[in-house]
């Protein structure tokens, strides 16, 4: 026999990862219920920190069916960790209002009749959130298929569907007690910010924000900023928005900073003068999909652990939106350069002149190359560069390849006059400079060549112990700047003669960016003594991109 009060546990907790709006957990409605219910920590792995905060819900439900149940648990000031309060004004009329934690949801079939409901709040986003208890809890329970999420700050309206809102206040209790979630990152809560010359107009380029960060986990991390207007003090109407920015940033273990770049052209468009509210959220590139263990024990490659975004809210020093450039240069040249002439094909002739420019990006983003080769004097105009590429925050080497017929046909010898032009592909202005070449003779130029190919293997190396052949090969993308990642197919063949062939492997290529390698390493047992060739094919065999091969003796 079931008893009639039965309990359900909600285990599914949703994390407020970003954004977050000013709630109420005063205001009644229809059907809402005074709370009536129990709560208590509950510590899970016995290490003496409450993994979760559970509440028992006593409530009267009026039909028996599928409920949908909603709660969420609030703590009365902002969270230290997590959403910002910047950019999300107070509702006009509200006698209390505290800051959403942590949520759940279920579904489930009640009975009509008293019924205690179980609601497990995530005890790591109480301790990142940082605010100390009582803490209120709100849980609307609704039926007919009309889900009401507390969280939306939307109640149910009157509907014919019944609906039951429950408020409850929980007993004290100190946020150091919940589990600390795991944090690769974190941020220390130091920050500083400052205008940056670009060029010599007198107008900011960008705004430079520096956070101080705690790095326990090295890798790549990306990084987003959102700077918006003061709140009013008021708090009659929303922020406005100022700028926002974005970047990937490498971080090794240790005590450091980021830095990221907020667009003056933004800025001065906004209007808006500072001093501004930012947001700057900072969270793994790879993927942590949620496991169910609560975020509070390192995870496995299996079954990684979910990680949270780590938030640092603040307010710039005072500025005028007129300070800023509305044309802002995003890139410069830092004056250094280098050029080689090309023979891909290695025939003595080059196809190609390449010329490399230092550059210094600001920003993430992609930019588009123009560059012109010209005659010393600058009279004429001898060969021409067009690509697109991305460039990374930071500095960076930029590759210009001038075509080796274009200056072969033009009979002109050097030295020559490089006109080198980057522009960001979705606005703004290009800063250009010259560079002028050593001197060639135009008759060692040549454009009859296919052109160096986009990868190629590098190396590859066979040594031979008793019987067996180790194998190592590697693969090379060219120093190119495009964005767009490529794939292709190793196969390796090992040749006791030309015929009896006696390994084959396949492999799978992947080259993300330019000048990016990937290496092979391959084993062959059970190997007579004798010789051996190995034959190592790029992409695909009855069209080859490159072949290399190698023999061994055993």
């Amino acid at each position: 026999m079931i008893d009639a009060a039965r309990t359900l546990v909600i285990v599914l907790a949703a994390t407020l990862a970003s954004g977050g709006t000013l709630l109420t957990i005063g205001l009644l409605g229809p059907g809402t219920v005074d709370g009536t219910g129990a709560d208590f920590g509950l510590d899970t792995n016995g290490n003496g920190r409450f993994d979760w905060l559970v509440v028992d819900a006593s409530v009267d439900l009026p039909e028996s069916g599928v409920w949908d149940v909603s709660g969420s648990l609030f703590g009365n000031g902002t969270p230290v960790s997590g959403p910002c309060a910047t950019g999300f004004a107070r509702p006009a009329a509200e006698s209390f209002s505290a800051w959403p934690i942590t949520s759940v949801y279920e579904r489930y079939f009640f009975t009509a009749g008293p019924q205690t409901v179980r609601l497990a709040f995530t005890g790591t986003d109480i301790e990142r959130a940082g605010l100390d208890g009582p803490y209120g809890v709100q849980a609307i329970f609704s039926l007919g298929g009309y889900v009401a999420y507390v969280d939306s700050g939307i109640l149910p309206p009157d509907r014919e569907a019944p609906y039951v809102q429950w408020n409850y206040t929980t007993r004290s209790y100190d946020a150091s007690e919940f589990e600390e979630p795991v944090r690769p990152v974190a941020f220390t809560g130091s920050h500083e910010d400052a205008g940056i010359h670009v060029d010599g107009d007198g107008l900011y380029d960008l705004l430079g924000l520096s956070a101080g960060v705690r790095v326990t986990t090295p890798g790549t991390y990306g990084l987003s900023g959102v700077l918006s207007s003061r709140a009013d003090p008021n708090e009659t109407h929303w922020a406005m928005p100022v700028a926002y920015a974005y970047r990937d940033v490498r971080l090794e273990a240790a005590d450091t900073s980021v830095t990221i770049h907020f667009r003056g052209d933004q800025i001065r468009m906004s209007g808006v003068d500072g001093p501004w509210d930012f947001s700057l959220t900072l969270y793994p590139s790879y993927p942590y999909p949620y496991d169910g263990r609560n975020g509070t024990v390192p995870g496995t490659t299996m079954h990684p652990i979910a990680i949270y975004p780590e938030v640092l809210c603040g307010t710039t020093g005072p500025y005028s939106a007129g300070d800023f450039d509305d044309s802002a240069e995003l890139v410069r040249y830092t004056g250094a350069f280098e050029e080689a002439p090309a023979d891909w094909d290695a025939d003595g002739r080059y196809e190609a002149l390449v010329v490399r420019a230092e550059v210094e990006s600001f920003v993430n983003g992609g930019f588009d190359f123009d560059g012109t080769l010209r005659s010393a004097d600058g009279t004429r105009d001898i060969a021409r560069f067009a690509a697109q590429g991305y460039l990374p925050i930071g500095v960076s080497w930029t590759e210009w390849a001038f075509p080796g017929g274009s200056i072969a046909a033009s009979g002109i010898d050097g030295p020559y006059e490089a006109v080198l032009s980057l522009t960001p592909s979705p606005v703004g202005i290009d800063p250009t400079t010259t560079y002028v070449t050593r001197s060639y003779r135009a008759a060692d130029f040549e454009g009859d060549a296919t052109g160096r190919p986009s990868h190629w293997i590098s190396a590859l190396n066979a040594t031979g112990t008793g019987g067996a052949l180790r194998v190592y090969a590697d693969v090379q993308r060219g120093d190119d700047m495009l964005t767009y990642v490529i794939e292709d197919v190793l196969t390796l063949v090992v040749y006791a003669d030309a015929r009896n062939e006696v390994f084959k492997a396949s492999d799978r290529v992947y080259l993300p960016s330019g000048g990016s390698s990937q290496s092979f390493a391959y084993s062959v047992d059970g190997l007579s003594p004798g010789t051996y060739t190995v034959v190592a094919t790029l992409g695909n065999p009855d069209a080859p991109l490159d072949v290399w091969s190698v023999t061994v003796s055993l």
